[in-house]
């Protein structure tokens, strides 16, 4: 076995928030003068964790690192001068400087393996792979809360007919909504599951909305946003958490409500009293 040092790429827009997505390895064996890294080479669902996010200029950065990485991997092999660095990190160091840039190489950690290219494989899998799954995994949820618990209640109170699709033009981006109604402001319904596994887990889902409805705010429209929401199960302080933390993004311009599975009676009978008095 041998000490392999490994690092992860992560892309981390705000260092405020400290929410990153993580999108690639390198990892390096001093005793074999081995450099490897794997990164990802598509966005796919980083879009939807950070909707401001420059899809094409992060791609372009991304093959540029991993450009610049097989170069000198090359180097190490054929001019011996893997001896001229110090550590891991002085390597990234010189592809990747670190400033302000919302690219940073995480901290340098270390494990054993047979060898590099079995780490990087292995730490691709545990890293960025498994972390694209549960994106995917969330979207589902999401799909599952208005299947199973609230569009038998806009069907009940004859809400979902009344229903079109809209897309708000923001300052960097469009977002778009499925369930949407125009009632002098257009009144746009999203359903989110935060009723999730790990604690850390729900905490980046809140993070995602922060940012997706700060972008929101960017608009010239006037909205009222729904979030039609399933909490954590007995999670009392976490619920909190996630009313506040969207709560705090509603302006006089963008009005959010986060909706729970015991308030939608009572926001369908205002929605329905509002479309009744507005078809007369």
């Amino acid at each position: 076995m041998k000490t392999i040092h490994y690092q992860i790429l992560r892309y981390l827009p705000d260092r405020v928030s400290g929410e990153f997505v993580n999108l690639g390895i390198v990892a390096y064996d001093y005793s074999g003068k081995l450099l490897k890294s794997k990164f990802i080479n598509k966005i796919g669902k980083i879009s939807n964790f950070f909707p401001t996010v420059n899809s094409r200029y992060l791609i372009k950065s991304i093959k540029t690192i991993k450009e610049d990485l097989e170069l000198l991997s090359n180097r190490f092999q054929s001019e011996f001068t893997f001896d001229n660095f110090e550590s891991l990190d002085s390597i990234t160091k010189t592809i990747l400087p670190k400033d302000d840039s919302s690219l940073v190489f995480s901290e340098t950690k270390k494990c054993l393996d047979i060898e590099v290219g079995a780490t990087v494989t292995d730490l691709f899998s545990r890293f960025i792979n498994l972390h694209l799954d549960v994106e995917d995994d969330e979207v589902r949820k999401d799909k599952e809360v208005w299947q199973k618990i609230y569009k038998k209640h806009f069907d009940d109170y004859g809400i979902s007919v009344h229903l079109n699709h809209h897309k708000v033009t923001t300052q960097n981006d469009e977002i778009e909504f499925d369930k949407a109604w125009k009632n002098g402001v257009w009144n746009c319904f999203e359903t989110v599951s935060f009723n999730l596994t790990r604690s850390d887990t729900i905490k980046n889902k809140v993070y995602k909305w922060v940012g997706k409805l700060d972008e929101l705010n960017s608009s010239k429209e006037n909205l009222h946003i729904y979030l039609l929401s399933v909490l954590p199960h007995d999670h009392e302080e976490l619920s909190k958490f996630i009313t506040k933390k969207i709560k705090s993004k509603s302006t006089a311009k963008t009005k959010i409500d986060i909706v729970s599975e015991d308030q939608i009676d009572v926001v369908m009978k205002k929605i329905k009293k509002e479309i009744d008095s507005h078809s007369k």
